[in-house]
């Protein structure tokens, strides 16, 4: 029993980090507190999501939005509520934070996977996404110039397609282990400049950094191009011409096995690079589990959550 019980939540683990994310089933999992589930109607789909008011929070005051997009495949927005740290982080700085729950588990983040059955696109997670913004903007008392999305894996993919299609509706966004979709890279003509901070690991065994195919074990799940071309593009949307300029950060965990070089593009372009040299398929400082074998290494020398709240906060619409 014992074996087929770890066996299951390494299963569960792997599945939430790559491109299938995974939490325990909807009868057994237990909702974090300070949790709400809400749901709204989008394109005559009911469409939920779990929503967070930071303890304070006053109905009168204008706060900023967070979306934080799970891993796709068998979770939903229960999985970085618990393990990501921008729960706690709402309630010290002030924040609503929002975890939309996708369809069957998935975004329809632009790689063109029908095996994920959606053939005849009946879901428009874009349009998901933008109905949530209004209504929590609408009746929510939700500072319109302070929305901001990150997400993981295929949640992070989700995160850049909304970069190119929602920003202006975006104040910042920051994606997690992954790169731009081919699709969408190919298409991408954001509104606006867009600020954007990137954080990947450069031994990602899943979405590659270098780009070509995601993979779960040997199943191809789509192409992404490389973050290099990732950062160029953003760097593009945003005019920069600044010359890259690298800043080892401290090694404060000399156990994990990865380091952490910070890329800034010039004093006045909003795009950040952290490379997490030797890191794998993962939020640096997270509470997820250690899965090296798998996954990769974690960093521990950064708190994730709390860099891309830092940069957030630096920017508004």
């Amino acid at each position: 029993m014992r074996h087929s019980i770890s066996g299951q939540f390494v299963f569960c683990v792997l599945l939430f980090l790559s491109v299938a994310g995974c939490a325990q089933s909807a009868r057994t999992k237990t909702q974090p507190s300070g949790l709400e589930q809400q749901s709204i109607i989008v394109d005559g789909l009911q469409r939920s999501y779990y929503v967070h008011f930071p303890s304070a929070h006053q109905s009168t005051a204008k706060l900023p939005l967070l979306l934080v997009l799970h891993g796709g495949g068998r979770g939903d927005g229960l999985t970085p509520a618990r393990y990501l740290g921008f729960t706690a982080l709402a309630d010290r700085e002030h924040f609503i934070v929002v975890y939309p729950n996708g369809v069957d588990a998935y975004w329809r983040d632009g790689r063109d996977l029908t095996f994920r059955g959606d053939v005849d696109g009946r879901v428009d997670d874009v349009q998901f996404m933008s109905k949530l913004i209004d209504t929590f903007v609408n009746e929510k008392h939700v500072d319109p110039a302070r929305v901001y999305v990150t997400g993981i894996s295929n949640g992070g993919m989700m995160t850049l397609r909304l970069g190119c299609e929602l920003s202006h509706k975006l104040a910042a966004i920051a994606p997690i282990a992954a790169n731009i979709p081919e699709r969408i890279y190919k298409t991408c003509q954001p509104a606006t400049p867009l600020p954007v901070l990137v954080m990947n690991g450069t031994a990602d065994p899943l979405v590659p950094y270098d780009g070509g195919a995601v993979h779960f074990f040997r199943n191809p799940r789509g192409k992404v191009v490389s973050t290099e071309e990732t950062m160029a593009l953003w760097r593009q949307q945003n005019q920069c011409r600044g010359i890259p300029e690298n800043q080892n950060l401290p090694d404060r965990d000399s156990d994990d096995n990865s380091r952490v070089i910070r890329t800034t593009y010039g004093h006045s372009c909003p795009v950040v690079l952290y490379s997490i040299l030797g890191g794998g398929h993962t939020l640096p400082g997270s509470d997820l589990p250690d899965l090296p074998r798998l996954l990769g290494q974690k960093n521990e020398d950064i708190d994730g959550a709390a860099v891309i709240w830092a940069f957030f906060e630096k920017h508004s619409r």
